[in-house]
């Protein structure tokens, strides 16, 4: 993580690059033996997760440049960012956020039109806040277009803060009242494509 966030950094900053964040699986293993359920999909495939906003999209190849030379894939994608619960974190830069970050990404199901998606995306939202009494931040970032030709089709990029390691894998304190997961259940594949989707809790360290 280090090599690679002095590598991204210093190339960022001057071409405009500001609010970075570097994710890293660093507890993938430890979080999966406390709960199976926490990691969904192909997890393991993630080395690291990089954001960084742009004035524009063509300086951006000079960051892609550096994680294409020691990875096999590099997804890049468009977003717009929606935040529904800032994250009460400050840290100095290139510090590491305290909790878990919870990043998930996924498309819609076969059949359900990109509409339908985005409204029962807006949905499940609202419910999330009673689902997940102890979360301190979400954010969504709904995907505008793919960025590298290696990246595959989703819609849904979202980032869930949990307090601790502790919360974030006891299934009686990650989850609220079970009418409410009853409902989640019950309205989750309207909009949520299981097959696909990529979930786990990540470390992440920000830079301003």
């Amino acid at each position: 993580m280090e090599r690679l966030a002095e590598a991204i950094v210093p190339r960022a900053k001057p071409i405009g690059g500001e609010r970075l964040a570097l994710l890293v699986p660093d507890q993938a293993d430890e979080i999966r033996e406390r709960c199976t359920g926490r990691i969904e999909g192909d997890f393991d495939s993630l080395s690291a997760v990089l954001e960084c906003w742009l004035p524009g999209l063509d300086p951006r190849l000079e960051i892609e440049a550096i994680p294409s030379e020691c990875c096999e894939e590099l997804w890049g994608y468009l977003v717009t960012e929606s935040t529904l619960a800032p994250c009460p974190h400050t840290v100095e830069e290139g510090g590491r956020v305290p909790g878990v970050t919870q990043r998930g990404i996924n498309d819609k199901p076969v059949g359900v039109e990109p509409e339908d998606f985005y409204r029962e995306w807006a949905v499940h939202s609202k419910l999330s806040f009673d689902l997940h009494p102890t979360r301190q931040s979400y954010i969504q970032n709904a995907v505008a277009r793919n960025l590298t030709l290696s990246a595959p089709g989703y819609l849904g990029i979202v980032l869930e803060r949990f307090p601790s390691l502790d919360e974030f894998t006891d299934e009686s304190v990650y989850f609220g009242d079970p009418a409410v997961v009853k409902e989640m259940v019950e309205d989750v594949s309207s909009f949520y494509a299981f097959e696909g989707a990529i979930t786990g809790g990540m470390s992440e360290f920000r830079w301003a």
